[in-house]
């Protein structure tokens, strides 16, 4: 996927365009859609980005227009996210590597403020394969983000992957009332 691809998948995501933010990119890989995260975000914005694969994280750059981007080698799914207070969590193409997701999704909701929001990108499959071992459909995580105590849940764009015709879809996941 392509920069401008990932821009796309996410420029709907109803971000207070206000005061800096400070949100993480979890399972961030090169920091494709870190780098299109930052460039919705206000000047002054922070985004901790963090993957397993150091030499991925590597390639993340330190600052992406206004941005702020600090990096963290470390495995998103296991250890403690440390980061707390956060405007939102990114996961693109990262949810689905989680098995336990409803334990996840509770875990690290904790890390946001009571405003917070998640911001995701999935395969809109619920068949398993090797690089997607855990799907989860549009459907699947409005439920599993309703039941969590998240009260919007807000389908933001799709197109179709590169890798076997998979539909992708971003989401923005909120606090608020409401389901679209």
């Amino acid at each position: 996927m392509d920069h401008r691809d990932a821009v796309d998948l996410l420029r709907n995501a109803p971000m207070s365009i206000g005061r800096p933010q400070h949100w993480a990119d979890l399972g961030c890989g090169t920091g494709t859609f870190t780098r299109a995260l930052a460039e919705l975000l206000p000047t002054g914005s922070t985004i901790a980005a963090m993957d397993h694969n150091a030499t991925a994280v590597k390639q993340v750059p330190d600052l992406h227009g206004n941005v702020q981007i600090t990096k963290h080698v470390g495995d998103f799914v296991t250890e403690p996210l440390a980061m707390k207070d956060l405007d939102g969590i990114l996961l693109a193409n990262a949810l689905h590597f989680v098995r336990d997701q409803a334990a996840f999704i509770q875990r690290i909701s904790t890390s946001l403020k009571p405003t917070g929001a998640l911001l995701l990108v999935e395969y809109d499959t619920g068949s398993p394969n090797p690089w997607v071992p855990h799907p989860l459909s549009f459907v699947a995580l409005s439920q599993l983000c309703a039941d969590r105590g998240f009260g919007t849940v807000q389908r933001l764009g799709e197109r179709t992957s590169a890798f076997g015709g998979a539909r992708l879809y971003s989401v923005w996941v909120g606090r608020g009332v409401g389901r679209s």
